[in-house]
């Protein structure tokens, strides 16, 4: 099991598509492989919520602030 941290998955679609945008960005900036892995993650999570239209107590497996 990874110690990667938690991402909150919210209910809303439309902040999920604001978080996948964000993250998106975040990740042409990225310099540190860490902070990649992070958010790659997260972002796939993001991706996959969104298209299986999933609750967060269902689906959440990273949790990270932005």
């Amino acid at each position: 099991m990874d110690n990667l941290p938690r991402v909150e998955i919210p209910k809303d679609k439309e902040k999920i598509k604001q978080l996948i945008a964000a993250l998106e960005q975040q990740l042409q900036k990225d310099t540190n492989e860490k902070d990649k892995e992070i958010h790659r993650k997260a972002l796939e999570d993001l991706k996959a919520s969104l298209n299986k239209k999933t609750t967060c107590k269902n689906f959440c497996s990273y949790r990270v602030v932005i």
